[in-house]
């Protein structure tokens, strides 16, 4: 399952030498809960943020937590290969495991040396990649049980790699600081670097239902390349907008800033609408046309990198 998301180490990158112990909080109304990363699956859809919470809905309209959740951490990603068996991670290294749904969760580990993850892809029951701080990657062979380090990038570098995910022809990408991009056609073996033709960090990327591959970063930049990614053309998204809707062949975007102004995290298409997610949680979202292309982007350009 896809799920496409923006930097979450923002909102507390500095703790991330802490230990957690306590369980997620509890809240009344799980949808004014601050959620960062999101995953669709035949079912509904998974939203996880801060202090651990996990946001559930089969629809997105009616909310609900999850009943049982071992930390109480900034959860920054989740993936999910079916409707029951999905993962998720964040600060201090944790490894969440869930096998209904994500009603209940279980702490698979604590990784080690307790990096800050940044995201979390899983090609099924047994493969697994996830990506960090300061260049963090490692892969799983056994379903998370165990995990073995990924070079990725030169030796010595230490970018944020913000988001590891799928392509439609299988393969895996992950983008970076400072315009890194990188594609693995042996679940995360090896990895090829991509000249992006850009220098400002990307932030996120999905695969196309054309083979073709969409990056999404910092100032709204969008770069639409091939399937091997060898050639990125840059799309004009706007640069006022905190979203961004592309026409049906992916060629131009048309950008709509709201009224709030609210950050916008992550996004998902569910019921012919689109759930928007931040600090503020659920977002009523917008009714694109289905075989629009949204992205999402920060509206604090300035952030520090």
């Amino acid at each position: 399952m896809k799920t496409v998301r923006l930097l979450p180490w923002l909102l507390g990158l500095m703790y991330a030498g802490q230990t957690w112990a306590a369980p997620a909080i509890a809240l009344n109304d799980v949808r004014h809960a601050p959620l960062v990363a999101v995953a669709r699956t035949d079912a509904g859809v998974i939203a996880v943020g801060d202090h651990g919470v996990v946001a559930l809905s089969g629809n997105g309209l009616q909310w609900r937590q999850a009943r049982s959740v071992p930390v109480d951490v900034l959860l920054t990603a989740v993936s999910f290969i079916d409707d029951r068996q999905g993962w998720a991670v964040g600060h201090g290294g944790v490894l969440l495991r869930s096998i209904d749904g994500g009603q209940e969760w279980v702490l698979q580990q604590r990784l080690k040396g307790k990096p800050v993850l940044l995201s979390v892809v899983f090609t099924d029951a047994h493969h697994g990649m996830v990506v960090g701080a300061y260049g963090y990657a490692a892969r799983t062979v056994d379903g998370g049980v165990n995990w073995l380090p990924m070079q990725v990038g030169e030796e010595g570098d230490d970018f944020h790699l913000n988001q590891v995910f799928q392509a439609t022809d299988g393969s895996l990408f992950i983008v970076g600081e400072a315009g890194h991009a990188y594609r693995s056609t042996d679940q995360g073996v090896s990895w090829q670097p991509l000249d992006t033709g850009v220098s400002g960090s990307l932030w996120t990327g999905t695969g196309l239902r054309d083979g073709r591959v969409l990056l999404a970063g910092m100032s709204g930049r969008v770069l639409l390349g091939d399937s091997l990614g060898r050639h990125w053309q840059a799309l004009d998204s706007g640069n006022a907008g905190l979203t961004a809707v592309s026409d049906s062949h992916v060629t131009h975007f048309t950008s709509a800033q709201r009224e709030d102004r609210l950050n916008l995290s992550a996004l998902a298409a569910q019921s012919g609408h689109l759930l928007l997610f931040g600090a503020a949680g659920v977002i009523e979202g917008v009714a694109p046309d289905a075989k629009a292309t949204v992205t999402t982007r920060q509206s604090t350009e300035n952030a520090p990198r």
